[in-house]
């Protein structure tokens, strides 16, 4: 408000002041052009008779103008009748000069306050007095209140598009920002889409190995009907097609075929379980990491944090988890996949979540945003990984014993066991190119 103020305060005497100077020194103009180019050809009771008559036109045709330009007159100019019988009620040898100070003033060619205009609004230069019709300032004289409406209404109208101006930015902004969000929110939608897609897809494959006389595949759209409402489907169409299309790219256990169900062609999904026979090397053991599922790029990965906690979903499912231990697998695998990260210090294990969630704490939120790098968007035991950023006040009243933690977190071996998948797949690779 107060910016806004001195703004408005600043722009009002800026335009009074401008105003204000537009009338000033017009007349000293006329004496010094007067005195350079009229003293070689007149007397000087000659020239003391044009000036006085040009001061006097002058004033009259300033006020005249003023009065124009305040709204309170039609007429902008004088005629050079109406100016020769002004002259004459001021004094009568006014009269008899008018004629030669006009012709002065178009043969100085300067600005002294007086333009000379003809009948033909088009012709701007005027080089005869026998051609002058109205005679016009170019300096209107206006009282104070005039100035001060005048300089109000600009200054007035100047703010106006300046704020107009500011609001058109904010409005892209908020825009901008609003887009951001919603493209961030339906990609994380999208992924947790794709890993209900996944689980249900793995269910019907079990349920199959149970009951023979199941089909070993889903119709797709019967897929979307069991995961979306109703009413919410046309709201996630886009978030629906998006993981449909992420799936068919970067899934290569979900085989998407054509079928004829009851008559009518569908598109079909078909959960591909490695069996015991495959080869070992393409054989996933459990609770290894299996790859990055996507590149963090600027709408799924945040900036820079600016706390050291992270939470990490999908790392477990709390109903498949056997053993008293299998948390400590858990903890060993987020330090092996994070083992160039010396800034890990405390790591929680939420045996009781459903989403799979594992809390981490970090040195600094430099270390906390190397290890969202190495585990944001990754696939571990069959899900997908994914990680947020969690305040520190959050992370020390849900865990006060990380109050103290200070030492840095290592693997408690150097075989990397859940690493090897990954090192398989690569030497694999490797080979395959060198042969």
């Amino acid at each position: 408000m107060f910016l806004l103020t001195a703004a408005c305060l600043f722009f009002l005497m800026l335009g009074f002041t401008y105003l204000r100077m537009r009338g000033s020194g017009v007349a000293e103009d006329v004496e010094v052009c007067f005195n350079v180019n009229v003293s070689f050809y007149f007397q000087e009771d000659e020239i003391s008779l044009m000036m006085n008559s040009l001061y006097a036109l002058h004033d009259k045709l300033a006020q005249v103008a003023g009065e124009h330009e305040c709204g309170s007159s039609n007429q902008r100019n004088l005629t050079v009748q109406e100016a020769a019988a002004y002259l004459k009620t001021l004094d009568p040898e006014y009269e008899s000069v008018l004629n030669t100070s006009l012709q002065w003033i178009l043969n100085s060619g300067e600005d002294v306050g007086i333009k000379c205009l003809s009948s033909d609004p088009n012709e701007v230069n005027v080089s005869n007095v026998t051609e002058v019709k109205y005679l016009e300032s170019t300096s209107p004289k206006m009282s104070f209140r005039c100035r001060f409406r005048r300089a109000f209404v600009n200054v007035t109208h100047r703010l106006s598009i300046l704020l107009l101006g500011i609001a058109m930015v904010w409005g892209v902004l908020h825009y901008m920002k609003y887009r951001w969000a919603k493209e961030e929110e339906e990609t994380r939608q999208m992924y947790d889409m794709v890993v209900k897609i996944i689980d249900v897809l793995r269910s019907h494959s079990e349920a199959c190995s149970e009951n023979k006389d199941l089909q070993p595949y889903m119709p797709i759209p019967h897929v979307r009907d069991s995961l979306i409402a109703p009413q919410d489907r046309k709201k996630m169409r886009k978030v629906w097609d998006r993981a449909v299309d992420f799936l068919a790219a970067n899934e290569s256990r979900v085989v998407t075929e054509m079928r004829r169900i009851g008559g009518a062609e569908f598109l079909v999904w078909k959960w591909m379980q490695p069996s015991a026979a495959c080869d070992k090397i393409l054989v996933i053991p459990s609770k290894v990491w299996q790859g990055q599922a996507f590149h963090l790029d600027r709408r799924n990965s945040p900036p820079n944090s600016l706390t050291p906690c992270l939470k990490i979903r999908n790392m477990f499912d709390p109903v498949m988890e056997i053993g008293d231990h299998w948390h400590l697998a858990i903890q060993e695998a987020i330090l092996e996949k994070c083992s160039d990260n010396d800034g890990i210090v405390h790591i929680a294990v939420d045996k009781n979540s459903r989403e799979g969630c594992v809390y981490v704490k970090c040195l600094s939120p430099e270390y906390a945003g190397k290890a969202f790098k190495a585990l944001h968007g990754s696939w571990f035991d069959g899900k997908l990984v994914t990680v947020k950023y969690l305040r520190l006040d959050r992370y020390h009243h849900r865990f006060p014993q990380a109050l103290t933690c200070n030492t840095p977190l290592k693997p408690s071996n150097k075989h990397m066991n859940s690493m090897s998948h990954l090192r398989l797949r690569t030497g694999t690779t490797n080979s395959q190119g060198g042969s």
